[in-house]
């Protein structure tokens, strides 16, 4: 080969034609031996050296990931354990005000949260409970977008969901805001983090979702009738 072909050969050809054709090594045993590449932590190996490492790196890379899912799914099987009690204890207590309380306490544990709030729009069917706050209530104005589309929110709030919430010193921070929506009723169930970042509209959101539906079977019986026209 002449110099003048020599040096229109680049990088880049030799890279497409290598990749065009991947046994060339495998019929090129002495050159793949011969070759020496310059190593960041110690003197030239040859390419079998690096490709062998740069194996055993991915392969530990995979072992590292592989123990993380190990890890995550233990302790999603001991949250799915501690959940199942929580639904157990929220079906077996019987006045609303009561359980509405225990189901913020165990949440506000599991979840670090500073506040959960529930809201039901609706009056209670056996008196006063604080949650219960009316059809008409004008703290439903702020969701009503998400109770329509039937989704949950995750991330910050804004003035008017954070007065609707906690009143007029609201609650900065982030929050998961979950919908009970009943058969002629709706509801919040809201999460909420003094941390900005602690809850995010990527997490997921499906045990709480799950618990919203089980809230709402129990609520139903307590929730009075619409008036007969």
């Amino acid at each position: 080969m002449s110099g003048a072909s020599d040096a229109a050969i680049g990088s880049e050809e030799v890279a497409a034609y290598l990749a065009a054709h991947p046994r060339f090594f495998n019929d090129h045993q002495t050159l793949l031996a011969a070759l020496q590449l310059p190593h960041p932590t110690g003197p030239a190996v040859s390419l079998w050296e690096r490709q062998n490492a740069a194996l055993r790196e991915e392969a530990e890379r995979w072992r590292a990931r592989f123990e993380e899912l190990i890890v995550h799914a233990r302790q999603n099987e001991a949250l799915i354990g501690r959940i199942q009690q929580l639904v157990l204890a929220v079906l077996t207590t019987t006045p609303a005000g009561a359980l509405l309380d225990l189901l913020g306490l165990r949440l506000a544990e599991e979840f670090r949260a500073e506040r959960v709030t529930s809201l039901v729009f609706a009056d209670a069917l056996e008196g006063a409970v604080s949650a219960f706050v009316g059809r008409d209530s004008s703290r439903r104005d702020p969701f009503a977008e998400l109770l329509g589309r039937r989704t949950t929110l995750c991330g910050r709030l804004n003035q008017a969901q954070r007065q609707a919430l906690f009143g007029d010193g609201g609650f900065e921070g982030s929050h998961v805001v979950l919908p009970l929506l009943g058969q002629d009723w709706d509801g919040l169930l809201v999460v909420s983090s003094a941390d900005p970042a602690r809850f995010e509209a990527s997490m997921g959101t499906e045990i709480l979702s799950f618990l919203c539906e089980v809230l709402t079977i129990v609520l139903t019986p307590r929730v009075a009738a619409l008036p007969h026209a």
